[in-house]
């Protein structure tokens, strides 16, 4: 379960990939425009994408990759958001069904260790989409422990 978080965008944006990419596209010294959906505009109802000059987003964005220390401490701004709370839980969760699948391992259930532990990389999207991804994953890491009881 990677973490793609408002953090990680932000380190993403402000990246040296993401200015070549914008050069590649509109050649050198091109201007990029972000469009971007924080969780915070959907709660206040906002439905469309908010567009930030690149040039007006970076400062902010430098200053949300260097707040990535917050990330899981009680200061974190997004911590307290459902899907966060979520990804907190499953991965607690997915390290614990880890922990009893090694302990019960054996060449009879290797498959399913397999399926188990791969079945991490389906918790992925955004907001609405990782809450049902992860919804479906707790689901089924159930069913699947029940070859390691």
């Amino acid at each position: 379960m990677a973490y793609k978080d408002e953090y990680e965008v932000a380190r993403l944006l402000v990246g040296p990939e993401a200015r070549a990419a914008a050069e590649s596209v509109g050649g050198p010294g091109a201007r990029a425009t972000w469009h971007l959906h924080p969780p915070l505009l959907q709660a206040l109802g906002m439905g469309g994408k908010l567009r930030v000059p690149a040039g007006v987003g970076r400062p902010v964005m430098r200053l949300m990759t260097a707040g990535r220390r917050l990330r899981g401490t009680p200061f974190d701004p997004f911590g307290r958001t459902e899907v966060r709370r979520l990804e907190r839980a499953l991965v607690a969760e997915y390290r614990a069904a880890i922990a009893t699948v090694a302990a019960n391992l054996s060449a009879g259930n290797l498959d399913e260790a397999v399926d188990l532990a791969a079945s991490a990389m389906d918790v992925r999207g955004y907001e609405r989409l990782k809450l049902e991804r992860g919804g479906a994953f707790r689901e089924g890491l159930e069913r699947r422990l029940a070859a390691f009881a």
